[in-house]
């Protein structure tokens, strides 16, 4: 519910994607019940930021044959649950000059095959760190360096 200067009432119709912010000028419509809806947002004075949402509603949907988000500083997502991206066919690419992942519990990949590719690999387990297959190849064109207070083999 918005409050007008002149002090009536309106709520923000369900076509009007963006919320009205205090200052904008807004195209109004006063119904024969004494009602007012914002329809449309004109203009805005603080032109740095616009919220998109559906008053009334619990989910947005976007359905379109291609979507493109872009920006020219930042993207960020947030959810206060779960977040699922999928694609169904095809590649799931994400490229940057760097990626960071965090997790508080478990991080967990699953797939039939993991390549990688890096100029050094560095792991660090505070307890225990496991490798295992049915074979195991460890090779190295210089130096191979196993230290601890103990080594078991076999």
């Amino acid at each position: 519910m918005w409050r007008l200067q002149d002090g009536r009432c309106a709520r923000q119709a369900t076509s009007c994607l963006i919320t009205p912010q205090a200052g904008d000028r807004v195209l109004l419509v006063c119904m024969a019940d004494d009602s007012h809806y914002v329809l449309h947002v004109l203009s805005r004075q603080d032109k740095r930021s616009a919220t998109l949402a559906v008053p009334g509603t619990e989910r947005l949907s976007i359905q379109q044959g291609s979507i493109d988000v872009s920006a020219t500083q930042t993207i960020a997502m947030r959810a206060g649950g779960e977040v699922a991206i999928t694609a169904l066919h095809g590649p799931l690419s994400l490229g940057a000059p760097n990626i960071f992942t965090s997790a508080t519990e478990s991080l967990v990949h699953t797939a039939r095959s993991y390549v990688g590719q890096v100029e050094q690999l560095l792991f660090k387990a505070s307890q225990l760190l496991r490798l295992h297959g049915e074979q195991v190849i460890v090779t190295a064109r210089q130096d191979a360096k196993i230290d601890a207070e103990r080594i078991s083999l076999g």
